[in-house]
């Protein structure tokens, strides 16, 4: 993707499928698991339903995850060919009648909402969550008892169990151990109890822990932003196999010269030191370009650093061209992916506007097009 394919948009992002499907089977191949791909967020800003399509259709997945009922009606709508959809959030009580309608999975994470179930007639899948230590969502360790006897009245059988890493990033993390120890400690104890569905999914490693390989008695793993080429830690092992999928373009709206001394932008906060070329470019924080890169970021323009003059506006930003010689109106500007020899990863934007590329990628609006390549 080192060019921009015609188009009539000011502002693209490019999004390679065979690099999606090339990501799922190195995870599938890391794990040695089924893959349930988590799409929540509109696949973390990549558009969550031609990505799903792409995972189903070639890339042999059965189960997909997301964060709401919302994003869950849409997958079942929109995207055959799919088995199970969990919705990492679970219910409030008022929606079960809608999982079951939709045929939909949610993962339990209290002790309450697993109460709110007892009586009813039709239950949809269940998932159960339990908390080994991340201290968000997940049934505590001292409500397992009664969770289990409130399941054994139900007399239901658990699909799956899950629980969530709170630091599966950090390869100098020994809290992984933990809480993958105590997940094993739990898994085992309902087994015993015979609570679990025999061919129950058991999953807990998200993209750090995948990475590490801290799969325990895993059958799943759910991968969030590796599917998409990032690693949570570049500095991880496996993490080169990854091929970011991503490209983010805009053209260069025009060109004017300022001379030193002079200001550029709102507030005036960039005071030319010399007689300079700047370009202004279509992209501002509406479209998603964070603002904390005014007179921090780059730009890549025919293998060249740009970097940003002034303050990011909602639909514009500056950038000095004076070392590129051949920029020119219409011209290509990379602001995520390869250009000439250089490349602007998204951990680079993320560093620069004090975040993660998960934030980056979930705020590219949706003015800007997402064009899928194939």
């Amino acid at each position: 993707m080192a060019t921009l394919i015609p188009f009539p948009y000011r502002t693209v992002a490019e999004i390679s499928l065979p690099s999606l499907i090339k990501n799922l089977y190195t995870l599938r191949s890391l794990s040695r698991c089924e893959v349930i791909p988590v799409v929540k967020a509109d696949a973390y800003g990549h558009g969550m339903v031609p990505v799903a399509k792409a995972l189903v259709q070639r890339g042999s997945c059965h189960s997909l995850a997301v964060a709401t009922l919302e994003e869950a009606m849409e997958l079942r709508k929109k995207v055959s060919g799919v088995s199970n959809i969990l919705v990492l959030s679970g219910f409030l009580p008022h929606q079960v009648d809608a999982y079951t309608r939709y045929r939909l999975i949610p993962i339990i994470h209290s002790l309450y909402h697993l109460k709110s179930l007892q009586g009813r007639k039709s239950l949809p899948e269940l998932h159960l969550k339990v908390d080994t230590g991340m201290h968000r969502l997940g049934i505590p360790p001292d409500e397992l008892p009664e969770a289990f006897k409130v399941l054994g009245k139900m007399q239901v059988k658990l699909s799956g169990i899950a629980s969530h890493f709170a630091e599966s990033e950090s390869s100098l993390s020994a809290f992984t151990d933990q809480q993958l120890a105590r997940f094993e400690e739990i898994v085992q104890e309902m087994r015993t109890r015979r609570i679990l569905h025999t061919d129950a999914k058991i999953h807990i490693a998200n993209s750090g822990g995948i990475l590490r390989h801290k799969l325990g008695s895993s059958v799943a793993i759910r991968p969030g932003i590796s599917l998409y080429g990032i690693s949570p830690n570049p500095r991880l092992a496996h993490s080169s196999d990854l091929v970011p999928i991503l490209e983010w373009k805009t053209r260069i709206l025009c060109l004017r010269e300022i001379g030193r001394g002079e200001t550029v932008g709102y507030g005036r906060t960039y005071k030319a030191k010399r007689k300079e070329k700047i370009a202004v470019l279509p992209i501002g924080y509406a479209d998603g370009y964070p603002r904390l890169l005014s007179n921090l970021g780059e730009v890549l323009i025919h293998g060249k650093r740009a970097p940003v003059r002034g303050r990011v506006s909602m639909d514009m930003i500056t950038v000095d061209v004076t070392h590129v010689p051949n920029a020119k109106e219409g011209g290509l500007v990379t602001l995520i992916g390869e250009g000439g020899r250089d490349r602007l990863t998204s951990w680079e934007i993320a560093t620069w506007a004090q975040t993660i590329p998960y934030e980056v990628f979930c705020g590219i609006s949706p003015r800007v097009p997402r064009v899928y390549l194939d």
